[in-house]
C-alpha cells in the first residue's frame, strides 16, 4: 500500500471524477427522500434541489448531514457523489467525528458490481481505502476499510 498525503489524494479523486455529471441519476436530496419513504411529489421537489453538473459544489455540510443516502443512489448518482463522499474523510477523519466518514467505507465495502466505474476511478478508490487504513484514526472504521480494500479494491491499486 503506497502512502500519499491528503492533498495528493484529494487531487487524484478530483482528477479521476472530473466532468462527471448526475444526468438523470438519483442525487443526495432525492436519495434522502427515498430513505424517508417520502411521497412522489416530495421526491420530485427534492430531486430539483440536487446539484447535477459539478459535484465539487456540494458542500461538506450537506455531506455531513446526509450520511445514509449512498445506499439509495443508482449508478449515476454514485458515480457523481462518490468523489465528494471520498474527499470528506480525507479532509476530516482525524479532526471531526461524522457518520459520513464511515458511510463511504461501508458503501465501498459493498460486494455490488462496480463496472460503471472506470479503472482510473477504481484505482483512486483503492488509494482512498489504503490511505484510511494506514492513517488509522479513532474516527474511521479501519477494519471495514481494510476488508473493503483487501476483498474488492486492492486489485486496482497502482504500484
Amino acid at each position: 500500500m503506497p502512502t500519499m498525503d491528503r492533498d495528493q489524494l484529494v487531487n487524484q479523486i478530483e482528477d479521476a471524477f472530473r466532468n462527471v455529471t448526475l444526468c438523470n441519476g438519483v442525487g443526495i436530496y432525492e436519495a434522502n427522500t427515498i430513505d424517508d419513504y417520502a411521497s412522489e411529489e416530495e421526491r420530485c421537489k427534492q430531486r430539483n434541489r440536487d446539484i447535477r453538473e459539478d459535484c465539487k459544489l456540494i458542500s461538506d455540510d450537506v455531506i455531513d448531514q446526509h450520511y445514509s443516502v449512498l445506499s439509495f443512489m443508482d449508478e449515476e448518482g454514485l458515480r457523481f457523489c462518490i468523489p465528494v463522499y471520498m474527499r470528506f474523510p480525507v479532509r476530516y477523519f482525524d479532526s471531526y467525528a461524522s457518520s459520513s466518514i464511515d458511510s463511504i467505507i461501508y458503501c465501498l465495502a459493498n460486494q455490488r458490481e462496480w463496472e460503471f466505474l472506470s479503472s482510473k476511478r477504481k484505482r483512486v478508490i483503492a488509494n482512498l481505502l489504503s490511505f484510511m487504513v494506514l492513517e488509522e484514526d479513532d474516527n474511521v472504521d479501519t477494519y471495514q476499510a481494510s476488508l473493503a480494500y483487501e476483498n474488492i479494491w486492492s486489485q486496482y491499486e497502482s504500484n
